[in-house]
C-alpha cells in the first residue's frame, strides 16, 4: 500500500513506522515544520513536504495524524476522490472528511503513544468507515498494528475516549502527586510499583467493585483523618483524597 502520513507528531511517527515496517512505501510526510517533516520522512524514506498542496494524490492511504484542534482545519484543505482517508483521532467525528474523499474513516490507537515507541501492542485499536467495505479495510489495517480491534461509531467512540482519560489520564495523574509526595518525604516511589501492577492485574478478571479496598471502603473514619493531617501541607493532594474517599463510600454506601 502507498501511503501519505499528513502529520510529524507521536502518532504520525510510531504509525508511520508501524506501516514502514510492516512493508508499505510511505510516499511523503507532511508537516507545517520542515524539520519535523524531514525527520520523520528520512526514517520512512519518504519525501518531505510543507505544503499541502503538493501532496500526491495518487496514494492508497492517507493518514491524517495531526493535533485533534487541527484535524478540521487540515481535513479542509484536502480534497482526494476516491482515495481512502483515515484520521486517528478518538473524540473527533468521521465526517469531517466526508468533503475531502468519498471513503473515508477512523483509525484510533487508544493509548499514550510517544515516537520512543516501537510499537503499540497491546493497545485496542478502534476504527470506523463511512461504509463497510472501507471498515473492513480499515479493520485489515489496523490489525497491523495490535491484535486488538473493534469498530464504534462516532457517539460511542467519544465515550470511549472519555473513558481513556478517565481510566489511564486520571490515574497517571494520581501517580503523579504520589511520585512527588514520595520525592518530598524521601520515600521510594518505586516500591508502590507491585501494588500499581497487581490492581491492574485484577481488575481483568474480577470487577473493579470487587477489587476496591482501603479505609473509605471499610469506613474507617480514623485512618481518613490520619490521612488527611498527613496531607495538610499538600493541599492540592488533600483535595483529591477528599474527593476520591467521599466517592468510594457513597458507591459503597458506607
Amino acid at each position: 500500500m502507498q501511503v501519505v502520513i499528513i502529520g510529524s507528531g507521536n502518532i504520525a511517527t510510531v504509525l508511520g513506522r508501524l506501516m514502514f515496517k510492516n512493508g508499505h512505501r510511505i510516499m511523503q510526510v507532511w508537516s507545517r515544520t520542515e524539520a519535523n517533516a524531514t525527520i520523520l520522512a528520512k526514517q520512512l524514506e519518504a519525501d518531505a513536504i510543507t505544503d499541502i498542496a503538493q501532496i500526491d494524490q495518487g496514494a492508497d492511504l492517507y493518514l491524517l495524524a495531526v493535533t485533534d484542534s487541527a484535524m478540521a482545519e487540515t481535513a479542509a484543505k484536502l480534497v482526494l476522490k476516491d482515495q481512502l482517508v483515515v484520521h486517528t483521532a478518538g473524540a473527533v467525528s468521521k465526517d469531517i472528511l466526508q468533503y475531502t474523499s468519498t471513503r473515508y474513516g477512523v483509525l484510533w490507537p487508544m493509548k499514550m503513544i510517544r515516537k520512543t515507541m516501537t510499537a503499540i501492542d497491546p493497545a485496542s485499536v478502534v476504527i470506523d468507515g463511512n461504509t463497510t467495505a472501507v471498515i473492513n479495510q480499515i479493520t485489515a489495517l489496523a490489525h497491523g498494528f495490535s491484535h486488538l480491534v473493534t469498530s464504534a461509531d462516532d457517539a460511542t467512540r467519544s465515550k470511549m475516549h472519555l473513558l481513556a482519560a478517565i481510566t489511564a489520564n486520571f490515574p497517571n495523574h494520581l501517580y503523579h502527586l504520589a511520585a512527588d509526595y514520595c520525592a518530598a518525604q524521601h520515600i521510594d516511589f518505586s516500591l508502590f510499583y507491585p501494588i500499581i501492577a497487581d490492581t491492574a492485574r485484577q481488575i481483568q478478571t474480577a470487577h473493579p467493585r470487587e477489587v476496591q479496598a482501603g479505609p473509605a471502603f471499610r469506613d474507617d473514619i480514623t485512618t481518613l483523618q490520619k490521612h488527611e493531617a498527613l496531607l495538610q501541607d499538600y493541599p492540592g493532594l488533600l483535595k483529591v483524597y477528599e474527593v476520591m474517599s467521599e466517592s468510594i463510600r457513597k458507591k459503597f454506601n458506607v
